[in-house]
Formats: structure tokens, sequence, C-alpha cells
């Protein structure tokens, strides 16, 4: 699949691009309004496509899709432009519920893109978890071509998936802000380069002789230009515009990066088709000298863009972005070093661990950590194109690493930038400044980087945020058809037998369905053990070391453990199998690494650590409604339902500083205790905003990781640093649904408090 430069950095430029022209377009199609009623929906359609051929206007032809689905709203071939136009300017809720329209009425037969796209958004969205169910059922309209682009990057977006959730709950604790609504505008901004702590060289569509208030006074130079910034205190402002001499009439000018010396800059030069070139210009006390192409870089008939100049070795070296022959994809990483004479030698690809199949763009090298900062829509990460760190080591950069949420998020982020402490970001994330939609447009974000000499995390912080740990078993295991309360088995044997049935679960669930419904179901079946059944064991994993570094740190961890069991028994027979799993729990912690864990929980550690436990059976007698019918196996049995029912949760780790106690008396370790002003969050039907009003009434720092909502549609904004015990709060919850209607729903934050999940309710009537 193509991606133009256009598509790749300048999501919001295709419905400005020539506007003046567009703009002659819109008024000649306008002129004879009264004309309008009488043309039909196919000319509102052709309207549409010739914006977006001739201007790559997806914005304006959605509105004309958009007038002509309300004539016939059952005509697919209009909802799949519309739903591309949507997803061409960044609606990604819209073309969201459009593609999933399509994908109903249609199965793929017309429109096999559909479903794909459909998941896309929802990844796009961050809904993780679904996008990974929805790449499944897409798939199979690829698999007649294993090698073509669709199925390939269908079975990458399947892992991407299961990393993105994973990045998710390993939030690193920074604050994004937006640059401002004087350096940002409604358009787009991007590309923000930190000549000093206080200077910034960014590239914007606004137009050269723009107002204050946004208002476009001359729409005939209406280009991409390259400004100068400053920060005053902690705002940041707009310079000037640079010097025409860099901002050539009639071209597109962006990606400004300056030398290590300070004396030649670095450009981006491309036409209104955006075919790109990389020019330079000395740079001389303040005064700009006479462009030239570095000639070396560049390719007839191909992009190379997005230099970024910096020194290694004592040899200047230049990484830019091209399409050019010998890459690894689309567009890829490329470098350049000066020889002995001053000049750029002919440019290398930086290899198949940075580049990919796709598109890897924006390179910044940082000198001081010897790394290069990219982005990429194929490496695993949270939304389209996300920004990667590769370490420069013994000649060579190694695999990337993902800088994590909130520096990535489930949109496109890209041209990283780095000096001293401060990091600036492009993002079409929500918040940026828009009115075409939340993920519209591009700003510039800017965050301080950690102190990373500091943990940013405790190891108890780190416990929590595993939790609940969810471990799941096949009916009435372990040892069935016994009223025992506990067992020789360990959850690892339970698991890995568990694992074994994987077959006869496909088995039995799908027997008797055919065609989509079957498919369906074997789908339902993969899902359940590789995103719950696999998933759990994978936990417990993870979770296990950091118990025993806590426990051989000196502390006493009391861990609360859950059990639910499906209703095919009685309830004094499913609190026994329940406390049987439980003890498959205890056992595998009791033999882990060679009985590590066992002088903690028989209490004979030399450090008078221990470990505990709190066993909470069956859920206080509650079970889901699920079938209870012997008979009918399929359900009571095999269903993912009854499945989901069958399990153990370690809900709630409970710590307490035994040398500190033992050694002087003192108290025990202090903690955060977040409360809420109101008990319920009450909502109007058709309100859309709430603050909700917090404190930390605890004795040390409160830390909010991640806020769930069991209802689509709610977003929150939450701190990105440690609340202050007693400090009050306002957290802005926002609710915009589809259709607005009373409905109940529960959000539940994930916070470093004991227990670690805090739940309110919200009340929409």
């Amino acid at each position: 699949m193509n991606i133009s430069l256009t598509d790749l950095l300048h999501c919001e430029v295709r419905s400005n691009l020539n506007l003046k022209q567009i703009a002659s377009y819109l008024a000649m199609t306008f002129f004879f309004s009264f004309f309008v009623n009488a043309q039909t929906e196919k000319d509102w359609v052709k309207n549409g496509d010739d914006l977006i051929e001739q201007y790559k206007d997806y914005y304006g032809a959605s509105l004309w899709y958009k007038k002509a689905l309300k004539q016939d709203s059952t005509v697919l071939e209009t909802v799949f432009k519309y739903a591309e136009a949507l997803r061409g300017y960044n609606d990604y809720d819209k073309a969201e519920a459009k593609y999933y329209y399509i994908y109903k009425k249609d199965r793929g037969k017309l429109y096999p893109l559909a479903p794909y796209w459909y998941a896309m958004m929802q990844k796009y969205n961050g809904k993780y978890s679904a996008a990974k169910k929805s790449f499944k059922r897409s798939k199979r309209y690829f698999t007649r071509d294993r090698k073509g682009y669709y199925y390939l990057k269908i079975m990458n977006e399947l892992k991407s998936c299961e990393e993105a959730l994973k990045i998710i709950k390993d939030s690193i604790p920074v604050d994004i802000k937006n640059l401002g609504n004087d350096i940002n505008t409604y358009n787009s901004e991007l590309g923000g380069t930190l000549l000093n702590d206080s200077t910034i060289i960014y590239s914007s569509l606004r137009d050269e002789k723009m107002k204050s208030d946004y208002i476009i006074t001359d729409t005939s130079l209406y280009l991409i230009r390259l400004f100068k910034g400053s920060k005053n205190g902690d705002v940041w402002k707009l310079d000037s515009v640079l010097s025409e001499k860099i901002n050539e009439p009639n071209f597109n000018i962006a990606n400004g990066s300056l030398n290590p010396k300070g004396n030649t800059f670095y450009y981006t030069k491309c036409d209104r088709s955006y075919n790109c070139d990389i020019y330079a210009i000395k740079y001389s006390e303040d005064k700009w000298e006479t462009p030239f192409e570095v000639k070396a870089l560049n390719i007839e008939g191909y992009t190379s863009t997005q230099p970024s100049i910096t020194e290694i070795e004592n040899k200047e070296v230049i990484f830019f972005s091209s399409n050019r022959p010998g890459g690894k994809g689309q567009m890829d990483i490329w470098y350049s070093r000066k020889d002995d004479f001053g000049k750029f030698m002919p440019p290398a690809n930086l290899g198949e661990l940075v580049n990919t199949i796709e598109d890897e763009i924006t390179p910044f090298y940082n000198p001081k950590d010897t790394s290069l900062y990219f982005s990429s829509n194929w490496h695993f990460g949270l939304g389209g194109f996300d920004i990667f760190k590769s370490k420069y080591e013994l000649n060579t950069f190694v695999k990337p690493k993902n800088l994590g949420f909130p520096i990535n998020t489930s949109t496109n982020d890209f041209y990283y930038n780095i000096r001293n402490k401060t990091a600036l970001i492009t993002s079409n994330r929500k918040g940026a400044l828009t009115k075409k939609g939340e993920t519209c447009c591009n700003d510039i974000w800017t965050y301080t980087i950690p102190d990373t000499t500091k943990p940013l995390y405790t190891t108890l912080e780190v416990l929590n945020k595993y939790l609940p740990v969810r471990l799941y078993f096949h009916n009435d295991n372990p040892n069935p058809r016994t009223r025992d309360t506990i067992t020789n088995l360990n959850y690892t044997e339970t698991y890995k037998s568990y694992t074994r049935l994987y077959n006869e679960y496909k088995r039995e669930f799908s027997k008797g369905l055919k065609n989509e419904a079957k498919q369906d179901a074997l789908l339902e079946i993969e899902d359940l053990f590789s995103e719950k059944i696999d998933k759990g064991a994978a936990d417990l994993a993870l979770f296990t070391p950091l118990l025993v570094k806590e426990l051989e740190n000196g502390k006493s961890i009391t861990l609360t453990i859950k059990g639910f069991a499906s209703p095919l028994s009685k309830s004094d027979y499913n609190v026994n199998l329940t406390l049987r799993r439980v003890s498959s729990l205890i056992n595998y912690l009791s033999e882990y690494k060679n009985g590590i864990l066992l002088p903690y929980i028989n209490g004979t550690a030399e450090n008078g650590a221990q470990l505990e436990f709190i066993k909470v059976p069956f859920g206080e007698y509650q079970s889901a409604t699920i079938s209870d019918d012997l008979k009918d196996k399929r359900n009571s049995v095999y269903s993912p339902s009854a499945a989901l029912e069958r399990k153990i949760e370690i809900i709630a780790i409970q710590a307490n500083d035994t040398n500190q106690v033992a050694m002087d008396g003192s108290e025990l370790e202090k903690l955060p205790l977040l409360t809420f002003r109101d008990s319920i969050i009450n909502l109007a039907v058709g309100q859309t905003n709430k603050k909700i009003k917090i404190i930390n009434n605890g004795e040390a720092p409160l830390k909010i990781f991640s806020a769930t909502f069991s209802c689509e549609d709610f977003t929150i904004d939450l701190p990105g640093l440690a609340i202050p015990t007693f400090e009050p709060l306002i957290l802005n919850l926002t609710y915009n649904p589809k259709e607005h209607k009373a409905k109940t729903c529960t959000v539940e934050f994930l916070t470093n408090t004991i227990p670690n999940k805090v739940r309110m309710k919200i009340v929409i009537e």
C-alpha cells in the first residue's frame, strides 16, 4: 500500500492544499445555489470524488458524501467513500462506525478492505482487544495471498495489539503538554526542532499573513513554511517566519535542522505535489546566504526529506527519510557521512533492524545517549505512527524500543526532538487545536524528560499495576469430582493441561455451525486462549519475580485471592473447588525457582518477611448468568462465557516493612488515599463534560496510572505527575456518545493505593 508524503506527515494539509483553487471550485459549485436541490445524489458523490482527486481535500469530500447519504443511506459505494474520506482527515470514531456498517452489510464480498480498516480504526481509537478480534476476522479475506501487503500487515497488527496492551499497562509518568495556541493553530504544525532551550524552529500550514485570531487574509500562498518561536517563562510564542531565502514562494518548506557547528541549516523543499528534496543554506551572524540543493542526498523522481544533521565520531552525519530504490519498504531511513573533504558520501540504508516493509520517518539522532529516534507504522506500537529509539552500539543500530505511553498514543506520533531535559513531539492526539474533529490535525507537544537515575516506580507500585492477575481453569479442575480443598498440583501444571484442550474447545464450541458463524466461533476460542488463559499465565510469570524482590527487601506481603466457579454444581461444592484452585497457585509460589519463596510462606525467612494469603472463595457466592445444563456442554463447559467464570484472581497486595517495624518500632509504610468529593458521578442526559474533584487524603504522593470505563465514549484527563498529600485536584471527564440516553456505567482508576483499584459509579439520567 503506497502512502504519500502528504498522508504521512501533513494529515490535514490535504484538506487545505491550494485553497484558492478549492475556493474557486466550491464557489462555482454553490454559485447557482437554487440549482443545488436539482442536483442528483450522483452529482454530490462526483463533487466529493473531484475534491479528493484534484486537491486531496478529504474533509470537503466528506461533506458531499454525507449530503448524498442523507438522500440514500443504503448505497454502500457512497458509504465506503465517506468512510475513506473520514479516515483521510483522521476522524477515527466516525470512520470506525462507517466501516463497521459496510462490513455488516457486505461481509467482505465487494469491500474486503472495510473489515480491515474497521479493525485499524479500532486500534486508532485505542480499542486494542476489540481491534485484535477484528483483525482476525479480516484476515480471512486475504489468505489467498499470504505474501501480500494486507495479509502481512494484519498478522503484524495482531502482534502489535498484544504489545499495545502491555505498553499501556507500563505507562510512563510524564506530563505532555500542548505547546500553546501561539505556536499551534487550527491547521497543521509539525517538526519542532530546539535550537536551544528557548528557541524552536518548526513548520506550519498557517498563512504568512495570518492575523492573531487565525483568520486567513490571503490564500494564494497557503503553503507549509518554517517559523521561529521562543520561550518566555513557561509560554511559547511565535516570533517570525524564516527568511524568504528558505521559504521560497510556491514551495512547501519544512523539517529544519541546524548542524552542530551552527553554520549550516538543512531543510526539505517540496513542490505542490510533494516531490521533496533536501536543501541547505549557510548561516552566520543571523544572516542567511544562498540556499543550495544537497545533490548527494537526492534522486530525481524520488522523495528525500526530514534531514537531521548530527556528529558521530567527529564526523558530520545526516539522517533522512526516502523512498528511493534499494530500501526495505516504502519510506526508509538513510544516512550519509561527510568525507575528509566535507562532501557527503553516497547514502546508505540504515538496515532491516530499523527499516521495515512499511514506513520509517522523522529521524533524530541524540549524541548524548547515542540513540536514533524515529517513527514507524510497522514496528509494534499503540497507533499509526509510534516513536521508537534505537541505540548506536558497536558501529550499528540495535533493535528499536517503543518509547511507551503517553509519549506514544493510539494516534500518530512523530518528529521526536530533544535538547537537554526538553522533548518535543508532533501528534494529532486528542487535545490538539482543531475545528474538524478531535484527531484531525497535528500540533507540537512538549514534556520534561524524567530523571532516569531514579526509579520511575517502586517494585510495589509495579506489582499493583499487574493486578488483578487472573488465572483460568478447565471445568471442575484441578482434581475433578472431589470435595478436597487442597491439591498437589501447581498452577503451571493445570495451565498446561488446559492448553492441551485447545482443539477440543474449538471443535465442541463450533459443532453444528457453518460458514461465517463457525469461523466466528473458532475465533472466539482463539481469543479465549490467547487473550485470557495464556495471558493469565504470562502475567503470573511477570508478577512472581517482582513479588520475590519485595520479600527479599524485607517487606511482608499479603495477597488477597478471590475465586469464581461456573454454576454447574452447588455452592458448597464450588467453594471447595475454588479453594483447590487457590491451593494450586500457592503450590506454584511454593515451588517457584526451587522453593525460593517457601521460607516466606512458612515464616522462616531470615529477614523476617512473610508471604500470607487471604482467600475469598467463589467470589462471595456470585456467579455469572451462564448455562448450568450438563447436557448442553457447548455452552456450560466449552463456551468462552463459561470458561471466563472458572478463575481465581489476585486482587490486592498489602505490604508492611517488617525490617523497619522489628528494628525501631516505627510506623508501617505510609500510603496515599484517593478520595472523591462525591460518591457518584452524575451526568444529565446530553451533558458532555463533568469536573470531578479528588483529593489525596493519604500520607504519601498519589499516582493514578489509568482509568478504565465500562461504557464507551468516555475520556478523562489524568495527572501526569504524583498528587501531593492533601492536594485537591480537578479531573475533566468528557462524554461524547453517538446517542444520548440514560444509563449506568463505572470508571475504575488504577492507582498506587492499597487496594490498587478504585471504582466509581457513573449515572446518566
